[in-house]
């Protein structure tokens, strides 16, 4: 970036996983999302949900003369939120980035309930499969409907975040950053009803219009 020059977007998130997830969903699926070409950084906060939901203001404050706009997302489970929605809780932290210098217009809040996981489980059964190194008899959607991590005929787990561990544990293999970027490449985006990544998607939509 030259001197003087502005960047379009500053995401914060919760953690490097998260982190990795959202990079990859505005660096590779920007078609998918229907979005133009954006110059944008994406980072993680060192206290993770509770550091988003109190400190994004202090996070971000110093870079409001690098970026034209800031996302902040994070998990609701974690935050330490209490009782809070996950609706009343994006305002919290919206008004907390404007009380800082933010324009209203530049800034918004994305808290994902119950967590990441939630976007994760929009992969096809045979992609999840695929992520996880499945190789039970058993197909994975069974699987997690024997064990009441799914309902059944239902879309995702209620708990997704325990229902992904449960398959990682299962299968031995190691929840990390690569992992979610490969479900993240492979997620339907256009099938995703989630509230958080509906609002995510409208939000980019607003400020970067095509055409």
């Amino acid at each position: 970036m030259e001197l003087g020059q502005t960047k379009d977007l500053i995401v914060l998130t919760a953690d490097p996983q998260m982190r990795g997830t959202v990079a990859v969903l505005l660096a590779e699926r920007r078609p998918s999302l229907g979005l133009p070409d954006l110059t944008f950084d994406v980072r993680a906060h060192p206290n993770r949900d509770p550091g988003c939901r109190t400190a994004s203001a202090s996070a971000l404050n110093p870079l409001r003369r690098d970026y034209q706009k800031a996302i902040v997302i994070f998990d609701l489970h974690g935050s330490g939120a209490g009782n809070l929605a996950a609706s009343e809780l994006e305002v919290q932290v919206e008004q907390q980035l404007v009380t800082s210098g933010w324009s209203p217009d530049d800034v918004a809040a994305v808290v994902i309930e119950p967590e990441l996981e939630a976007w994760l489980f929009g992969v096809s059964w045979s992609h999840m499969q695929a992520a996880v190194r499945w190789s039970q008899s058993q197909p994975l959607r069974e699987w997690l409907e024997s064990r009441e991590f799914l309902q059944p005929g239902g879309v995702k787990p209620p708990d997704p975040k325990a229902a992904f561990q449960a398959l990682l544990d299962l299968q031995r293999v190691r929840r990390s950053g690569r992992l979610l970027a490969d479900l993240a490449r492979q997620v339907s985006l256009n099938h995703c009803h989630d509230r958080a990544f509906r609002k995510l998607r409208s939000t980019l939509h607003r400020w970067f219009p095509t055409g």
